[in-house]
């Protein structure tokens, strides 16, 4: 046994390696054969129109008569002190554009609703009791076009809102949080002329304005814009299957699938051999002051053998008895034997390259 035919087997690894890759490339190919030689059974569809919309929600504070403030009202996105608010003057303003002209109804409404809830030991805001005001009536339009426009303001009475909330709490008890939501819901419905309605939008803005305390701020809770493709679904397309390409490639992939079992089985096979050549070439290399080759078998049926589970303890053996260890190759990189002789006693120890369970199978 010798260095070069540890080389050669691991040589021979490497090329299995590349092949296997190989291999799983050509499969992977065929996969895809299979995959383009089918086509169709798509669901089909044609595009009938696109819109957009964008909204717009701004309000203004105004304030009581006071000696602190200088203007009358206050903008947006500040802190507002509660027992200076007058009334809050609420724009609402919606836009929406179609790429195509529409047969058309739309509807809006705008309306407070005055709600106290409460919040559980989970953090959970549980809505205890609520109330809607009207505070611009539902209003019905129809057309014909590609522009829809909703531009709307409405002024809204704080202190009404805030007094129907501190009565509710006076009277239950209850220590709840309190605030007032401006609502503007726009519902539009519609398509195409002599065309189904395919449309059909709804949109929200709303402002939360909190009640029953010193000072707040108000937040607006809405989609600033948006939009949607109209299609028409013509149904399902035809399934076309090209029968050369499928057979061509279902072909390939079971003889790639059983080339895959072979080298993956040859490759294992030689990887255990690998590491069993590795192993015997150490062994003879750190130990080659104590072993001698030979050339033929020894007869055993003379000797009581001794079968030793480990090399290091055969060295033992050998350190005690002083006598050399004989080696003898068995199968060629499958199995050698290491024996030492003493009076009527073999001790043996055998390496074989099925012994690397590790790489079992």
């Amino acid at each position: 046994m010798n260095q070069k035919r540890g080389s050669k087997i691991i040589l021979k690894q490497w090329v299995q390696v590349f092949l296997l890759i190989i291999i799983l490339i050509v499969m992977a190919g065929s996969i895809w054969a299979i995959a383009k030689s089918i086509s169709g059974g798509k669901d089909q569809k044609e595009e009938l129109y696109k819109y957009s919309y964008n909204s717009n929600l701004s309000y203004r504070v105004f304030l009581k008569n006071n000696n602190f403030f200088t203007t009358s009202t206050l903008g947006m996105n500040k802190q507002y002190i509660a027992s200076l608010i007058d009334h809050i003057e609420v724009n609402a303003k919606y836009n929406f554009q179609s790429s195509k002209d529409l047969e058309y109804t739309y509807s809006y409404n705008m309306v407070a609703t005055a709600k106290g809830t409460y919040s559980e030991s989970e953090g959970k805001a549980v809505e205890v009791w609520s109330k809607s005001y009207p505070i611009l009536p539902s209003e019905t339009k129809s057309g014909t076009g590609k522009t829809i426009t909703v531009d709307k303001t409405a002024n809204i009475d704080y202190n009404t809102y805030n007094q129907v909330m501190v009565d509710f709490r006076n009277q239950f008890g209850l220590s709840v949080d309190a605030s007032v939501d401006i609502a503007l819901k726009i519902n539009i419905t519609g398509g195409l002329k002599g065309e189904d309605k395919t449309l059909q939008e709804t949109n929200t803005m709303t402002l939360l304005i909190p009640l029953v305390k010193p000072t707040i701020e108000i937040k607006p809770d809405y989609v600033n814009n948006g939009g949607k493709t109209i299609y028409k679904e013509l149904g399902t397309e035809d399934i076309h299957v090209n029968i050369p390409l499928l057979v061509l490639g279902v072909a390939l992939l079971l003889f790639m699938v059983y080339m895959l079992k072979k080298m993956g089985s040859s490759l294992i096979t030689t990887t255990k051999k690998s590491e069993y050549v590795m192993t015997l070439n150490k062994i003879l290399k750190e130990y080659a002051d104590v072993i001698a080759k030979a050339e033929n078998v020894p007869n055993l049926t003379e000797y009581d053998v001794i079968h030793i589970k480990d090399f290091t303890d055969l060295v033992d053996i050998e350190e005690e008895l002083h006598s050399p260890i004989i080696y003898n190759e068995i199968r060629e990189d499958l199995e050698c034997w290491f024996m030492i002789f003493h009076d009527k006693t073999a001790y043996k120890y055998i390496l074989r390259y099925e012994d690397f369970a590790r790489l079992r199978r």
